[in-house]
């Protein structure tokens, strides 16, 4: 068995900010009295006793509140900045937590924590705030991927978070996976997505409730992208009215970037799935379209067509509903 490496020490002269910071931690703990958080305990000894590098910071346990905010107030405080990710699953830690993160999110200079992630985590409309206002214009410039699905903010949620992503050029990745985003939710997604700095390249919405109006007002947010090239938009109680369908034909069209979509769990018809395949014909940037599977072989087969025209060969798949 490899002996367990050491942790790297400061150079001569220089301030060796993990161990400022576990020192600050502890008496942080101490002055506030609160209890000690398992998982952090857990990251701190493998950065010291196995000498490490702990790039992610994940938790999944629940913790309290307090010793959460403790332990990103010391990280601010000292400054350390050799996280990357900070990922809070199903903690039930609630706006809270997404306070804590932010608090340490807008030092100055800023970490650099290019992935966050809120999931199932209980996080409101008040906690989209927050994001909204770190990750604005005058905000943090260094997240490039948020995830908050199961969060069920909905409509009020993304309208506050859109207050400040309507106006982030860095982000790349923004998944709001069953979030309870209803139809009037639509037009906040849609402005996000029009700044004309927007950085987006994957944006996930399955599982929502956008039906007809709120589809169209995000398809005719992202025809205006510059960089997306993935929409998932699986599950969203929509139909193949003419609208919709037009709203799609015209995103192919339009926007050359964006190459794969996902349409499946909806409610597509036969053949509106059809008017969707006839629309594809000529856009060779389409690398991946999925419809429901309740659409016949033949539907399938034309779809598979088409995409394979464009890559060169067949590679289209058949989704679940």
């Amino acid at each position: 068995m490899a002996p367990k490496k050491k942790p790297a020490k400061a150079a001569e002269g220089e301030v060796d900010l993990f161990e400022e910071f576990i020192k600050k931690y502890v008496k942080n703990q101490k002055e506030f009295d609160t209890v000690k958080m398992p998982e952090a305990q857990e990251i701190i000894s493998r950065i010291q006793d196995d000498g490490e590098d702990v790039f992610s910071w994940n938790f999944s346990r629940e913790f309290d509140p307090m010793a959460f905010r403790i332990l990103f107030m010391s990280l601010r405080q000292t400054g350390l900045n050799t996280i990357r990710a900070i990922r809070v699953w199903k903690c039930s830690g609630g706006d809270e937590s997404v306070r804590s993160v932010c608090y340490y999110l807008d030092s100055v200079p800023p970490p650099a924590v290019e992935d966050l992630q809120f999931t199932d985590n209980g996080v409101t409309d008040l906690g989209c705030e927050f994001l909204g206002r770190t990750l604005g214009p005058s905000g943090n410039k260094v997240i490039n991927l948020l995830r908050l699905d199961f969060n069920q903010f909905g409509t009020a949620g993304v309208e506050k978070l859109s207050w400040g992503l309507s106006q982030n050029s860095t982000l790349r990745h923004l998944s709001l996976r069953y979030c309870g985003i209803r139809e009037d939710g639509g037009q906040y997604i849609a402005h996000i997505l029009m700044f004309i700095s927007n950085a987006l390249e994957v944006l996930e919405l399955r599982g929502n409730y956008l039906g007809n109006q709120g589809i169209v007002d995000v398809l005719r947010g992202a025809r205006r992208t510059k960089n997306l090239r993935s929409i998932d938009i699986f599950d969203n109680k929509f139909t193949d009215t003419p609208e919709v369908i037009d709203a799609i034909k015209d995103l192919f069209a339009n926007n050359q970037k964006l190459e794969e979509y996902n349409l499946a769990g909806n409610k597509i018809s036969d053949e509106g799935a059809g008017k969707l395949v006839a629309g594809m014909i000529g856009h060779a940037h389409l690398k991946n379209v999925l419809v429901p599977e309740r659409c016949s072989l033949k539907t399938f087969e034309a779809l598979e067509a088409v995409v394979g025209q464009g890559k060169g060969k067949k590679k289209g798949k058949k989704k679940g509903k």
